[in-house]
Protein backbone atom coordinates (compact mmCIF):
# COMPACT_ATOMS: atom_id res chain seq x y z
CA UNK A 1 0.00 0.00 0.00
CA UNK A 2 2.59 2.40 -0.65
CA UNK A 3 1.65 3.68 -3.63
CA UNK A 4 -2.10 5.03 -1.70
CA UNK A 5 0.30 6.51 1.87
CA UNK A 6 -0.35 10.08 0.77
CA UNK A 7 -4.09 8.81 1.31
CA UNK A 8 -3.66 6.98 3.86
CA UNK A 9 -1.89 9.81 5.82
CA UNK A 10 -5.02 11.38 5.16
CA UNK A 11 -7.89 9.51 6.02
CA UNK A 12 -5.66 7.46 8.99
CA UNK A 13 -4.16 3.88 8.97
CA UNK A 14 -7.45 2.56 10.80
CA UNK A 15 -9.80 4.47 8.35
CA UNK A 16 -8.11 3.40 5.20
CA UNK A 17 -8.30 0.19 6.18
CA UNK A 18 -11.80 0.80 6.33
CA UNK A 19 -12.38 2.24 2.96
CA UNK A 20 -10.22 -0.51 0.82
CA UNK A 21 -11.98 -3.22 1.33
CA UNK A 22 -15.67 -2.15 -0.28
CA UNK A 23 -13.58 -0.86 -2.92
CA UNK A 24 -11.83 -3.95 -3.87
CA UNK A 25 -15.00 -5.61 -3.65
CA UNK A 26 -16.50 -2.57 -6.01
CA UNK A 27 -13.31 -3.16 -8.50
CA UNK A 28 -13.85 -6.99 -8.61
CA UNK A 29 -17.76 -6.35 -9.44
CA UNK A 30 -16.84 -3.89 -12.00
CA UNK A 31 -14.18 -6.33 -13.86
CA UNK A 32 -16.48 -9.18 -14.06
CA UNK A 33 -19.48 -6.84 -16.06
CA UNK A 34 -16.97 -4.60 -17.71
CA UNK A 35 -17.16 -6.87 -21.00
CA UNK A 36 -21.11 -5.82 -21.13
CA UNK A 37 -20.65 -3.01 -20.09
CA UNK A 38 -22.58 -0.01 -22.65
CA UNK A 39 -22.54 3.55 -22.80
CA UNK A 40 -25.31 5.35 -24.54
CA UNK A 41 -27.33 7.99 -24.61
CA UNK A 42 -25.26 10.60 -22.63
CA UNK A 43 -27.00 13.86 -21.33
CA UNK A 44 -25.24 16.93 -22.27
CA UNK A 45 -22.18 18.13 -20.19
CA UNK A 46 -20.56 21.30 -19.49
CA UNK A 47 -17.49 22.14 -21.28
CA UNK A 48 -14.32 21.62 -19.21
CA UNK A 49 -11.54 23.90 -20.39
CA UNK A 50 -8.70 22.04 -19.83
CA UNK A 51 -6.60 25.63 -20.15
CA UNK A 52 -4.37 24.27 -23.01
CA UNK A 53 -2.04 21.98 -20.52
CA UNK A 54 -0.47 19.61 -22.58
CA UNK A 55 -0.78 16.96 -20.12
CA UNK A 56 -4.30 17.82 -19.05
CA UNK A 57 -6.44 15.19 -20.60
CA UNK A 58 -10.53 15.61 -20.52
CA UNK A 59 -12.40 12.12 -18.98
CA UNK A 60 -15.38 11.36 -18.42
CA UNK A 61 -17.07 9.16 -15.33
CA UNK A 62 -18.19 5.59 -16.16
CA UNK A 63 -18.96 4.61 -13.06
CA UNK A 64 -19.35 6.39 -9.42
CA UNK A 65 -19.35 4.63 -6.10
CA UNK A 66 -19.62 6.14 -2.95
CA UNK A 67 -18.91 4.64 -0.01
CA UNK A 68 -20.18 6.66 2.70
CA UNK A 69 -19.69 4.79 6.30
CA UNK A 70 -16.09 5.71 5.43
CA UNK A 71 -16.14 8.29 3.33
CA UNK A 72 -14.27 7.35 0.31
CA UNK A 73 -15.48 7.95 -3.90
CA UNK A 74 -13.83 5.97 -6.57
CA UNK A 75 -15.00 6.47 -10.29
CA UNK A 76 -13.77 4.28 -13.22
CA UNK A 77 -13.46 6.80 -15.98
CA UNK A 78 -11.74 6.96 -19.53
CA UNK A 79 -10.85 9.56 -22.24
CA UNK A 80 -13.98 11.76 -23.52
CA UNK A 81 -13.46 12.50 -26.57
CA UNK A 82 -12.32 9.09 -28.66
CA UNK A 83 -8.66 10.64 -30.01
CA UNK A 84 -7.36 10.84 -26.34
CA UNK A 85 -7.67 7.33 -25.40
CA UNK A 86 -3.91 6.23 -26.22
CA UNK A 87 -2.97 9.52 -23.91
CA UNK A 88 -5.38 8.19 -21.24
CA UNK A 89 -4.08 4.59 -21.54
CA UNK A 90 -0.27 6.55 -21.07
CA UNK A 91 -0.86 8.39 -18.46
CA UNK A 92 -2.80 5.98 -16.24
CA UNK A 93 0.32 3.54 -16.85
CA UNK A 94 2.58 5.55 -16.19
CA UNK A 95 0.91 6.97 -12.76
CA UNK A 96 -0.71 4.50 -11.36
CA UNK A 97 -0.83 4.65 -7.76
CA UNK A 98 0.21 7.84 -7.73
CA UNK A 99 -1.57 11.53 -6.58
CA UNK A 100 -3.57 12.92 -9.70
CA UNK A 101 -5.51 16.26 -9.65
CA UNK A 102 -9.11 16.42 -10.97
CA UNK A 103 -10.74 19.37 -12.12
CA UNK A 104 -14.47 19.81 -12.60
CA UNK A 105 -17.18 21.32 -14.43
CA UNK A 106 -16.88 24.31 -12.04
CA UNK A 107 -13.57 24.87 -11.97
CA UNK A 108 -12.41 23.40 -8.60
CA UNK A 109 -9.29 21.33 -8.52
CA UNK A 110 -9.31 18.16 -6.32
CA UNK A 111 -7.02 15.38 -5.21
CA UNK A 112 -6.83 11.90 -5.59
CA UNK A 113 -4.99 8.38 -6.20
CA UNK A 114 -5.28 7.39 -9.91
CA UNK A 115 -4.56 3.32 -10.42
CA UNK A 116 -4.69 1.37 -13.81
CA UNK A 117 -7.78 -0.82 -14.34
CA UNK A 118 -5.60 -3.78 -15.90
CA UNK A 119 -8.52 -6.34 -16.72
CA UNK A 120 -10.10 -3.47 -18.49
CA UNK A 121 -8.35 -1.77 -21.38
CA UNK A 122 -8.31 1.90 -21.36
CA UNK A 123 -9.76 2.48 -18.27
CA UNK A 124 -9.02 4.21 -14.95
CA UNK A 125 -9.62 4.24 -11.31
CA UNK A 126 -9.65 7.64 -8.89
CA UNK A 127 -9.61 7.01 -5.54
CA UNK A 128 -10.32 9.93 -3.07
CA UNK A 129 -12.11 11.19 -0.21
CA UNK A 130 -15.93 12.03 -0.61
CA UNK A 131 -15.20 15.39 1.32
CA UNK A 132 -12.51 16.07 -1.02
CA UNK A 133 -14.83 16.51 -4.66
CA UNK A 134 -17.72 15.11 -6.24
CA UNK A 135 -18.50 13.39 -9.34
CA UNK A 136 -21.53 11.63 -10.90
CA UNK A 137 -21.75 9.10 -13.98
CA UNK A 138 -21.24 10.88 -17.44
CA UNK A 139 -19.76 13.92 -15.66
CA UNK A 140 -16.66 15.19 -17.44
CA UNK A 141 -13.09 15.97 -15.60
CA UNK A 142 -9.69 16.94 -16.56
CA UNK A 143 -7.10 14.81 -15.44
CA UNK A 144 -3.72 15.91 -14.98
CA UNK A 145 -0.39 15.31 -12.76
CA UNK A 146 -0.56 17.94 -9.88
CA UNK A 147 1.35 21.18 -9.62
CA UNK A 148 4.79 21.46 -7.45
CA UNK A 149 4.93 23.83 -5.09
Amino acid sequence: MVAVSGVIKAAGRREWSRVIRPLQALLVVFTLSAASLRVSGRPAQPQVDPKAKDDAITCRAMEVFVAEHSGATAVIFHQRDKADGPRVGEFILAHSGEEAEFETADGQRHHATVFRVKSCFGRGLLLFPSSEGKLAENDDFVLRVPEKN
